[in-house]
């Protein structure tokens, strides 16, 4: 993520919570740019509208259900941050972009995705990092109920 984007959406909102940090990535790479993947953007656009779009390869700083997140289109796939006490509130949406973004891996011809979750102090330090991978010939709920386990955090570090 651009480090002014960070660096203004950390300075301008609650400084008593660390971050979360998610992206999706298909296996294998694949660009995921609003080029390449236009129905995937189309349809988040549609999702945080009226805010937005999420312009080519920018990352945005919006506000949904009253909680601040950035939300880049990366060509690597798409990056989320939000704050970790604002991670319940989100969840959904967070499942939404996980979601969209396996179906339209599926259809470029990615066999897993991986997920990479960070969780950053708000002074840009990491304090734990995981990163999966996930069968996409697993069944969409088996898919879901793993993404479910990637995002669930029990407390703020």
């Amino acid at each position: 993520m651009k480090e002014q984007t960070i660096k203004t959406f950390v300075e301008n909102n609650r400084k008593d919570s660390n971050l979360v940090f998610f992206k999706i990535e298909p296996v294998p790479r694949s660009c995921c740019c609003s080029h390449c993947l236009p129905e995937l953007w189309g349809n988040i656009n549609s999702e945080i509208s009226p805010q937005g779009p999420i312009r080519h390869e920018v990352s945005e700083i919006l506000v949904l259900n009253d909680e601040p997140i950035v939300l880049e289109q990366h060509e690597s796939g798409p990056e989320l941050l939000v704050f970790i006490n604002a991670l319940t509130t989100l969840y959904n949406f967070v499942k939404f972009l996980f979601s969209l973004s396996i179906d339209s891996f599926r259809k470029r011809g990615a066999v897993k995705v991986k997920i990479t979750k960070r969780v950053i102090t708000t002074k840009q330090k990491i304090v734990s990092e995981s990163i999966k991978q996930i069968e996409l010939s697993n069944s969409k709920k088996e898919v879901i109920n793993k993404l479910k386990d990637i995002i669930k955090i029990t407390k703020p570090l």
